[in-house]
């Protein structure tokens, strides 16, 4: 038995279907590291990435017969998670600290603001998930005002029960804050708690698998030895989601196949779950309503701080319970309104601070110019405010302020990529190429797996004339983010420099069929097939850039040498 293709579109039309009438059906997602990638938490295989570059730096041999003992390469490094994590985490407490601090920053993207609504507005209100985070009850909290229940641990499981009246959230390798699983031996077994919590679950859920690889055993062997309680009808037939050309791993494949579940290719979590909240009636709530609850806990803040503040100001001499001059603060009192000072102005500076942001994108830069150096004058140490100044600086083209404004970011947050890619990009436009490669480079290194740093890299080596480079950082980039039809481009220039006009034509087609729309991508192909000596075809291309944009002044330069290229082609031949 082989698992069957369906189409996205095909699923949620069969999800919503299915879901009401007299005898429907319900469904739980199974989560894993894959849906939290939007939401600002590295994946597994992101992970093993970064510990594989910590420990080749450590000790590069030692390293490299270790993984030569467990026959780790390239291709299967993904499913060693565990073995890495214990390799880079001689103390637990170590990884708990490392994993604490890339999520605690984390924010739920859109994909969870859809699973919340589905989780309490449906009879789909279940989670499994191998996840430690908290985005899916962050989202609940937040969004839908309801508490979830949260099985975190499994000592807790027998609360799993085939009766289940409220969004539940089930976390098989543990919550964050409970210990979580990441050791080998964890990973291995399935607890029996979370196997009989499990058949409750499948014996009346759908699992619809999506941003989960398989590469943990204690999940997946489960899976597989049960496969027939699926494929019998005995549990519900699942659903397995792959992004884009993924390929599976054999325990995933051995999974579907035997289990009569469906595989459907999609293009992310975010995507999935926003077409599952539109089919199943999502609406963005007004402003009014959804700020209303906030802005009264707002306001009993206040109000407390207010009370507070009006009398401990008032009356400074009485703090220490002795009365004296007006005039005269004691230490004491000299300390409470300094604390009044430094609470009060934070939400000052946080709305001066977004005021700044909307002032610029609205191009009202001198105004924005005030605020930002009232900023920076109050609290020269947030790396925000310098760097916010330093990106409108730069689109003022005021590269130098701009400039030094991105250097104290960096000075004050040394790790952030954001700031050295931005960076990188002013002394470009500066034409420091070689300053600006090495401030990209240090973005790269910093996030080796954002295809934008990647890109940008390639750019600044093309204007170099560095094109072997450039095209290398191009590839890489369209290998994290293969349909970005930018990143085609910019290969395709590349290998057009290097006299590979056939690739080149590959590339920039595919660009264009990508963004049909864009006149720059028309326009482009047409440069190459000039090139190659095709007239008639790069004619064709130029002249739908210029129906898209009658006035441009490059592409009737081109149409013209286009023409007079076949003209000298026809005299010739006569």
């Amino acid at each position: 038995m082989k698992c069957e293709l369906l189409s996205l579109n095909g699923f949620i039309k069969e999800m919503t279907e299915v879901s009401s009438g007299p005898h429907p059906r319900k469904f739980c997602f199974v989560l894993g590291a894959g849906a939290s990638k939007a939401s600002g938490i590295k994946s597994g295989q992101e992970l093993v990435n970064l510990w594989e570059k910590d420990l080749l730096e450590r000790n590069k041999e030692s390293h490299l017969q270790w993984k030569e003992q467990l026959k780790i390469n390239d291709t299967n490094k993904y499913s060693f998670y565990s073995q890495y994590y214990e390799r880079r985490f001689k103390r637990p407490m170590d990884g708990y600290n490392y994993l604490e601090k890339i999520m605690e920053s984390a924010k739920p993207s859109v994909g969870y603001v859809m699973l919340s609504y589905l989780l309490t507005h449906t009879r789909h209100n279940v989670v499994i998930t191998t996840n430690f985070d908290h985005l899916i009850e962050d989202s609940v909290n937040y969004y839908e005002h309801v508490i979830p229940m949260v099985i975190g641990h499994e000592s807790l499981a027998h609360y799993v029960t085939k009766e289940i009246n409220r969004p539940m959230i089930v976390k098989i390798h543990r919550d964050l804050l409970l210990d979580p699983k990441n050791r080998t031996a964890e990973l291995d077994v399935l607890h029996d708690n979370w196997r009989k919590a499990l058949e409750n679950l499948f014996s009346e859920y759908h699992p619809i698998f999506i941003g989960y690889a398989g590469n943990d055993h204690s999940l997946m062997d489960f899976l597989n030895q049960n496969v027939d309680k699926f494929s019998s009808g005995e549990w519900k037939f699942p659903y397995w989601m792959l992004y884009k050309t993924d390929g599976m791993s054999e325990m995933v494949s051995a999974f579907l196949e035997h289990s009569d579940g469906y595989l459907i290719r999609h293009n992310g979590f975010d995507e999935v779950l926003y077409l599952l909240g539109a089919a199943f009636e999502y609406q963005l709530p007004a402003r009014e309503e959804f700020l209303s609850d906030a802005q009264k806990r707002f306001q009993i803040l206040s109000d407390s701080i207010d009370a507070f503040t009006e009398k401990a100001l008032a009356e400074p001499e009485m703090v220490r319970g002795e009365k004296e001059r007006a005039d005269e603060k004691t230490e004491d009192g000299q300390e409470v309104e300094d604390a009044i000072q430094k609470i009060t102005s934070q939400g000052e500076l946080q709305s001066l601070f977004n005021k700044a942001i909307q002032l610029d994108n609205l191009g009202k830069y001198d105004e924005s110019i005030k605020i930002y150096k009232e900023l920076i004058k109050r609290n020269p140490d947030n790396s925000r405010y310098h760097y916010g100044f330093g990106v409108m600086l730069h689109r003022m083209e005021r590269y130098e302020e701009a400039m030094e404004e991105k250097q104290r970011a960096i000075e004050l947050e040394p790790e952030n990529a954001g700031y050295h890619a931005s960076l990188g990009v002013t002394l470009h436009e500066m034409k420091y190429y070689e300053k600006s490669l090495e401030e990209k480079q240090k973005a790269v290194e910093l996030e080796p797996d954002n295809a934008e740093y990647h890109h940008n890299q390639g750019l600044t080596f093309y204007v170099m004339g560095r094109y072997e480079d450039s095209k290398k950082e191009s590839e890489k980039a369209l290998k994290i983010d293969p349909d970005n039809a930018r990143y085609h481009e910019s290969l395709g220039m590349a290998l057009h420099k290097m006299g590979c006009f056939e690739e080149a034509l590959k590339e920039k087609q595919k660009a264009k069929e990508l963004k049909p729309d864009n006149a720059r991508y028309h326009a482009n192909v047409g440069v190459t097939l000039y090139a190659m000596e095709r007239f008639e075809e790069a004619l064709k291309e130029v002249e739908q850039a210029l129906e898209m944009e009658p006035e441009n002044k490059q592409y009737l330069a081109s149409k013209e040498s286009i023409l007079s290229a076949m003209k000298s082609d026809i005299e010739t031949n006569e």
